[in-house]
């Protein structure tokens, strides 16, 4: 334990300002106490456009809810991935309800997924409305389907509602500098937004790297370079990895989808070094691989020793990527600059950031 302090303290030490600082000492005190207040000063004192936390918080509401029925959450997606560890060691709680047909195959999270029809015929349980993206969605079909009203709650009254994110993340801090020709790595590019928006911050995008393992995501990601006619970027359907291998993938079709050992299909994934071109700078790299991206990382050993390009890189999927991450960074290139900024509301999108001088 005394060792692992000491590496935060060294990483702290790292950091080149005071809200960076702030930042990660905030994250870090969450981090060992669950308390939101911690995230709450963050987005108080950094995020003023963004709608804070609200005063309830999910403990609250699975505290609130009756001892003698079971639980089903209602929304296997990001927000479930998040809230999940609020549910995880209740007796009452017996998993998900969906509407997407792989997720009543595989399950989601390691618990079982039933289909709404299945939870209509129960009538029997406690449903949290898991989502805030749905909720008007799974409101009606509960509604309709004569679901009992005291047995229903709803997690957008423990959620920080509004506009949860931050437009400028991975562009808008004040020290990343943008060259006229920007060669680009999205890592876990989702549904290709972040690269379309770079072009609004530097000259001229002259291609982009786009991996995105995820079937549907995948395909979401073609549609988009055609209707936006985004010719720069080439979309890769493999994962960022520390190497060329084959790895199990729980496959969820939005952003939470990751590499996993209890996930139900499998994966290709590659090393950065082996994708891009070694005859063409890379100039940024953003990774958010919901957990891999200390092994993406090394993967891209080579390309940054080379180009010695930005780095964007999430480090709130895994505790130890607080420490691991910005000691492998700074370990590759001594001469980064390290800051850490955070970009939600909530206990999501905290991204180090490592520039040149």
């Amino acid at each position: 334990m005394a060792d692992r302090l000491q590496e935060y303290a060294d990483v702290y030490r790292m950091l080149e300002d005071d809200e960076s600082k702030d930042i990660y000492l905030n994250r870090l005190n969450y981090l060992i106490s669950g308390n939101l207040s911690y995230i709450k000063k963050i987005v108080t004192a950094y995020l003023p456009n963004l709608t804070p936390l609200k005063g309830k918080t999910i403990a609250d509401l699975r505290d609130s809810m009756p001892k003698d029925r079971k639980i089903v959450l209602y929304g296997a997606g990001v927000i479930g991935k998040e809230c999940l560890r609020y549910w995880a060691c209740d007796d009452r709680f017996v998993g998900f309800c969906s509407g997407t047909k792989s997720k009543q195959k595989t399950g989601y999270l390691g618990y079982p997924v039933m289909s709404p029809e299945e939870l209509l015929a129960q009538n029997e349980l406690n449903v949290v409305i898991n989502t805030t993206r749905a909720r008007d969605e799974i409101a009606q079909i509960l509604e309709e389907g004569g679901y009992p009203r005291d047995q229903i709650f709803d997690i957008a009254d423990y959620y920080p509602q509004g506009d949860g994110s931050d437009p400028g993340q991975y562009f808008e801090p004040e020290f990343m500098r943008y060259e006229a020709e920007e060669v680009f790595v999205d890592a876990g590019c989702f549904d290709l937004e972040c690269s379309i928006r770079l072009s609004r911050y530097c000259g001229h995008v002259k291609k982009v790297y786009a991996f995105e393992p995820d079937p549907e995501n995948y395909r979401r990601c073609l549609a988009r370079k055609e209707t936006e006619n985004f010719s720069q970027a080439e979309i890769l359907p493999v994962g960022t990895w520390s190497e060329r291998t084959v790895l199990h993938f729980k496959e969820d079709g939005d952003v939470s989808s990751c590499i996993a050992e209890t996930g139900g299909s499998s994966v290709c994934v590659a090393p950065i070094d082996e994708v891009v071109d070694p005859d063409e700078r890379v100039t940024f790299i953003k990774m958010d691989v919901e957990g891999a991206e200390l092994e993406s990382l090394k993967g891209a050993k080579r390309t940054i020793l080379r180009d010695k390009p930005k780095l964007a890189v999430c480090i709130y999927h895994k505790t130890e990527d607080m420490v691991t991450i910005p000691r492998y960074i700074k370990q590759l290139v001594p001469e980064y600059r390290l800051y850490v900024r955070h970009h939600s509301n909530g206990n999501t999108e905290t991204v180090l950031y490592a520039v040149m001088p």
